[in-house]
């Protein structure tokens, strides 16, 4: 039997529409397909971008807050003086919030972004500039009464600052380092063979952070800071009770373990959102009194600053959005609030980490 043309054409083209349904289906599929990859990079852009522009951001955050703190602790200081006595100063007493060298923190809004800064004394606990370091190693050798690894460590301690300072290239003592000591160690050109200017280089010195070890943030604070030889600035007397470690108080003040908790407690509350003046929280009162003689309750005039992005509010509950950031410290002798005598501040630390 033949087939009609007619018919034959028909069945062409259904058979023609039916490739044409698939193709556009396929394109269909395909656009789609576009489209989510197109949205997935962009979703990981956004994820991968944001952490950096905020972290750029926070450059000029902590540069603002940098600025607005100078002028609050400025203001403090013309509108109360300088700090005198800070175990027995008491917040309750002001109509104002304080801006004192107390380790206290203080929360702020900087333009929607949570900030929580503290205000140090820059007197650290051990004084090792120029020839001090001596002078110090000796006052620890003097805490314990038998000799030991702690002593042994201290004494080598001595000779390694000794070699790494001096302009000879002969090791005092058969533990110290020298050039080729430090090329065994992979850090060369060290050593300086010359005056340490900078603290943080003392962690270049073998098992120095053993005796004296970093902070939270890596930072060598347990050593007194070396100000830049042109600021003809020095940093005299007993250290700021705030930035000493427990080792320090157990052994310089003869401290208890009971009488330790209880400082440290005291501390605790001063802190806290109440404020309550050390000299009151502390339960055994001689305390204070084996302090007196190695810490100091009021200020060298030296400030040190430390601003982080706030994770908490100032009751201690977990903010809902935490914006990543740098940290900022920085250290610095306070101007009046007009502006510095001489027309610019000097800062002897600024250091973003």
């Amino acid at each position: 039997m033949m087939i009609s043309r007619n018919t034959i054409r028909r069945i062409r083209r259904k058979g023609e529409s039916g490739i044409a349904l698939i193709s556009v289906l396929l394109l269909i599929a395909t656009g789609s397909l576009i489209a989510l990859l197109v949205m997935s990079i962009s979703k990981t852009t956004s994820f991968t971008v944001l952490p950096f522009v905020q972290l750029q951001r926070s450059y000029y955050v902590m540069e603002g807050m940098a600025q607005r703190i100078q002028f609050l602790i400025s203001a403090d200081r013309e509108l109360y003086g300088t700090p005198q006595q800070l175990n027995v100063d008491n917040y309750s007493e002001y109509d104002t919030d304080r801006y004192l060298p107390d380790a206290v923190p203080h929360y702020m809004d900087y333009y929607g972004t949570p900030i929580v800064f503290t205000i140090q004394d820059a007197a650290g606990p051990v004084n090792l500039q120029g020839t001090n370091f001596q002078q110090a190693l000796q006052q620890f050798r003097n805490f314990v009464d038998d000799d030991n690894e702690y002593t042994d460590l201290l004494e080598d301690l001595n000779y390694r600052i000794t070699d790494y300072i001096d302009t000879d290239n002969s090791p005092t003592d058969n533990n110290s380092f020298e050039a080729d000591e430090y090329e065994e160690l992979g850090q060369l050109p060290l050593p300086r063979n010359g005056a340490i200017t900078d603290r943080n280089e003392f962690a270049y010195i073998p098992e120095l952070t053993t005796i004296f070890p970093v902070d939270q943030d890596g930072r060598l604070s347990y050593i007194r800071l070396i100000p830049p030889a042109s600021a003809n600035v020095t940093i005299d007397g007993n250290p700021d009770i705030f930035g000493v470690t427990d080792d320090w108080l157990y052994n310089a003040c003869n401290l208890e373990e009971d009488e330790l908790q209880d400082l440290r407690q005291a501390i605790a509350d001063f802190h806290s959102v109440d404020r309550i003046p050390i000299s009151e929280s502390l339960e055994n009162a001689s305390v204070l009194t084996k302090l007196n003689n190695y810490v100091r309750w009021d200020t060298s005039g030296i400030y040190t600053v430390i601003i982080r992005p706030a994770v908490t509010d100032e009751m201690g509950e977990e903010l809902e959005k935490k914006l990543p950031g740098r940290r900022l410290v920085f250290t610095y002798t306070p101007s009046p609030t007009s502006g510095a005598t001489n027309g610019y501040v000097q800062f002897y630390e600024w250091m973003y980490f």
